[in-house]
């Protein structure tokens, strides 16, 4: 994996093919697809190297810390590798890393106190939201403000040019803020399913799953 990203990292994602890695390895092509059956087949096991970078070692003492250490831990791990966020957005391999950062993070939603689903969804919707914004990031060029500013006329678009446009590009605090929408969303969910937010403190077992033939009161 090693020669595979560096490849990417020096020439980008189109760069890397089966050719070019049997050369940088001084090996026959044959060798190659011994190990990997396609290119396919090389991007995930890209995509199970990123991830093995994405799960935090700590734990937070409360469900939104996780949440936000988890996600931030997601990002940093896509941003520190050329087009990371197209690797593994295109990669759906049920493998060892992205499964293990899944059921994390499901664990957490539902000790938090969402249902099996709901925790489902809320892992997918904070791990769509921090790849979409490493993609974004990392396919932005260094003059998307200078040509904004060339092509779009401040009359034509008066409710954009009345906000500092520029901030559309402070990645990191819109990072934030884009994760503190969703966190205040889950907590309005877990207030609604409830009297009180489960959830504070350290992380509780996940309760029991209900007995064949019993209904939730």
């Amino acid at each position: 994996m090693t020669a595979a990203r560096r490849i990417v990292d020096a020439d980008g994602l189109e760069a890397l093919t089966m050719r070019r890695l049997a050369d940088a390895l001084k090996l026959q092509l044959p060798a190659i697809y011994r190990v990997f059956t396609n290119k396919q087949t090389l991007l995930d096991e890209l995509a199970e190297a990123i991830l093995a970078e994405a799960l935090p070692d700590g734990r937070g003492d409360h469900w939104t810390a996780e949440v936000a250490l988890l996600a931030g831990q997601l990002r940093t791990a896509l941003l520190a590798q050329r087009d990371g966020a197209r690797i593994v957005g295109g990669s759906y391999a049920a493998k060892r890393n992205t499964l293990t950062y899944a059921d994390r993070f499901v664990g957490i939603m539902r000790q938090a106190g969402l249902d099996g689903t709901a925790a489902l969804w809320a892992t997918s919707t904070v791990f769509c939201y921090v790849l979409g914004e490493a993609l974004e990031q990392q396919g932005q060029s260094a003059d998307a403000l200078d040509r904004l500013d060339r092509n779009a006329a401040r009359e034509t678009y008066p409710q954009l040019f009345a906000t500092p446009v520029e901030e559309i590009v402070n990645f990191d605090e819109r990072f934030e803020f884009g994760l503190g929408l969703i966190l205040d969303g889950l907590r309005q969910r877990l207030h609604s399913a409830g009297p009180a937010e489960p959830g504070a403190g350290r992380a509780r077992p996940a309760p029991a799953p209900p007995r064949p033939g019993h209904r939730p009161s």
